[in-house]
């Protein structure tokens, strides 16, 4: 047996139980690898302007965690002391007022008679409500702790990725079978677009989030936690926005604030919605996608992004905004390679 069938041999065995060790760890790590792509020029200007390579690591790894993970961990850690001080008494009540109110508004309209039966709201019962209510708190409770969980393993993935990404990218560089200026060239294309991606996530979902923030805060809610709340929304497309702000005009509605349902409405419709969201949320993509993206063979239709997005977070929920565009990133760059590669 020649040598080099007997290392391949060794490296399939060796493959196969590293596989099986590090299975559970798999998705984390492809998030963490991607993250770091996303993130490669911020990196590389750190590793430029500060000595080594532990302390802007260390740097990068902060950063993301305070933009990234530490608005994830402020919302779950608030939801648990909200459901901890949930008062099921007034719950029942606002349920039980809100089952009147539907009673009304049926009773007041004919066409809403003859389309629902009478006892219709008969049929809401309000302990199933409530029941159903904590079921789903417990369940959110341990998804939240799983996400905690792996928050943590891809920040330390994250770290390592940066530290030693310099030598792991070399070294597929050497044994993956094309020329080296393709393969940096399918990297370039991955870092730049994931960058474009990223950074625009994050810099609408902070505009958005602030600009519902302020309506939350002047009406006495806690703006903070409401803003993150909706900066995470605004990436569930056509409706992110909707399950924000409805809530919380129904809300003031109950509260006999009817001016101020109408306000948060009014507000969420034209100035979210219209206004920072179909103009100016493309305007702040342009702009990064301009300053991240210097080569024309790089870039990919902002739309192709958008819908990449959309079907990563259906097939892989939150992660998915990173894993799609990704995918579609990957795939165009090798179709783009492959015409190249034929000729010769």
């Amino acid at each position: 047996m020649k040598p080099i069938h007997f290392l391949g041999i060794l490296i399939l065995v060796i493959g196969y139980y590293l596989f099986k060790v590090f299975n559970p760890f798999l998705g984390n790590i492809t998030i963490a690898v991607l993250l770091s792509l996303a993130t490669y020029k911020m990196h590389r200007y750190f590793l430029n302007k500060l000595p080594g390579r532990l302390l802007p690591t260390t740097l990068s790894t902060l950063i993301l965690a305070l933009l990234f993970f530490a608005p994830i961990i402020y919302i779950i850690t608030n939801a648990a002391t909200f459901v901890a001080k949930l008062d099921f008494s007034m719950l029942s009540h606002f349920i039980t007022q809100s089952k009147e109110w539907i009673k009304e508004t049926i009773a007041s309209h004919e066409w809403l008679q003859s389309s629902l039966n009478s006892d219709y709201t008969a049929q809401i019962d309000v302990n199933k409500i409530i029941n159903w209510i904590i079921q789903s708190a417990t369940y959110l409770g341990k998804k939240s702790a799983n996400f905690i969980k792996d928050t943590f393993l891809i920040l330390i993935f994250y770290f390592f990725a940066n530290l030693y990404g310099k030598e792991m990218l070399g070294y597929f560089l050497n044994i993956i079978p094309l020329k080296r200026e393709d393969s940096i060239t399918i990297f370039d294309n991955l870092a730049s677009v994931m960058g474009v991606v990223f950074n625009s996530i994050i810099a609408t979902a902070i505009f958005e989030g602030m600009l519902f923030g302020i309506i939350a805060q002047i009406y006495g809610y806690n703006g903070l936690m409401f803003g993150i709340l909706y900066g995470f929304a605004s990436l569930i497309p056509v409706i992110g926005g909707v399950i924000m702000w409805v809530p919380l005009a129904l809300d003031r509605y109950f509260a006999g604030d009817v001016h101020g349902a109408i306000a948060i409405a009014l507000y969420s419709i034209i100035i979210i919605s219209i206004i920072a969201d179909t103009f100016i949320k493309p305007m702040i993509i342009k702009y990064i996608d301009d300053i991240m993206i210097e080569d024309e063979h790089i870039r990919v239709n902002e739309l192709l992004i958008f819908f990449s997005i959309v079907a990563g977070l259906s097939s892989y929920g939150f992660w998915g905004m990173i894993i799609g565009p990704a995918i579609i990133t990957l795939m165009i760059s090798v179709l783009n390679l492959y015409p190249k590669l034929t000729r010769h």
